[in-house]
């Protein structure tokens, strides 16, 4: 049990270096290029830095916003961060939990028409543009201007979930799903070939021959073994989805921090983006943990 705080403690600060590594690096980069934001400050480059990494981090100010009203950038990223957060993790769970039940079904039942049509348009999302997408389905389904009726229509404003649980769901199903599509699309080949490469092992003609049913044989025997690739894959693929959920913020307008990354560009917001750039860099590092966390759980030899 110690031994397990330890490793865990570990990898989180391992998690804290690598956001204030991207943090400096990023405000390095942007010394170079913009100097004229850090004019005024006679102070040796190192000594302006480690103030800068010293506010962030041990006092959380972030400075203010160049666009008027000139908020704080903390307290920006305090009220995004919940709908960031929302959109992230439902569009996330979507992702890996569609992806990977049609890579199962496709793999187990190779050549059927169900099959067939998972994986076309498995070949369709990767390379959809998600944001033409989520228009079209404003403009079909969307409330007050939706084309098709059908009974059921797509917010087009935000709820936050303190205001209405099932308002805040209805605002992000889409959305979620449009993150989640991507994701999808890439672990559902991922599973389609890691399973297609167990199901022909003997264990899993030993569990079948004791008469156990498919659905048991893939929960309990198949899906475990194949798991490791796609767990892996889902914890790379986290930046991908930071930037689907950029988009999406923007089409759908969900208050979260990461919809205004477009002004913040526009405005040479450099308190702002970086401010973006923690938040990105916390939560890849944060999902590459969770999936590290996952592949120890599932399998002991990547401990350490």
């Amino acid at each position: 049990m110690g031994g397990s705080v330890v490793r865990l403690g570990g990898r989180l600060a391992g998690v804290a270096g690598v956001v204030v590594g991207v943090t400096a690096l990023t405000w390095l980069a942007m010394r170079v290029l913009r100097p004229s934001w850090f004019a005024g400050d006679p102070r040796p480059v190192p000594s302006q830095l480690a103030d800068y990494l010293q506010r962030d981090f041990l006092h959380f100010d972030l400075g203010r916003t160049f666009q008027p009203p000139q908020d704080r950038v903390a307290d920006i990223i305090r009220s995004g961060l919940p709908a960031d957060v929302s959109l992230l993790v439902g569009g996330t769970a979507f992702g890996v939990l569609a992806g990977t039940a049609a890579g199962t079904y496709c793999a187990a039942h190779r050549g059927t028409a169900l099959a067939r049509a998972l994986e076309a348009a498995a070949a369709f999302f990767i390379f959809a543009p998600l944001y033409v997408f989520g228009i079209g389905l404003i403009l079909l389904f969307g409330s007050d201007i939706a084309l098709v009726e059908i009974g059921v229509h797509i917010p087009r404003a935000y709820v936050p979930f303190g205001d209405s649980p099932l308002g805040w769901v209805g605002a992000l199903v889409v959305p979620w799903v449009l993150v989640g599509l991507p994701l999808a699309a890439l672990l559902l080949r991922l599973t389609r070939t890691s399973v297609a490469s167990v199901l022909d092992e003997d264990f899993i003609v030993t569990a079948s021959a004791k008469g156990l049913s498919e659905r048991t044989v893939l929960r309990r025997h198949v899906f475990r073994a194949a798991a490791v690739p796609v767990i892996s894959a889902a914890g790379m693929t986290v930046n991908l989805t930071i930037t689907n959920v950029v988009l999406i913020e923007a089409v759908f307008g969900i208050p979260g921090v990461f919809g205004r990354m477009k002004d913040a560009i526009a405005f040479g917001d450099f308190p702002m983006l970086m401010g973006i750039t923690i938040v990105g860099a916390a939560f890849i590092a944060l999902g590459n943990l969770l999936a590290d966390l996952a592949l120890a759980r599932l399998d002991p030899r990547v401990r350490r």
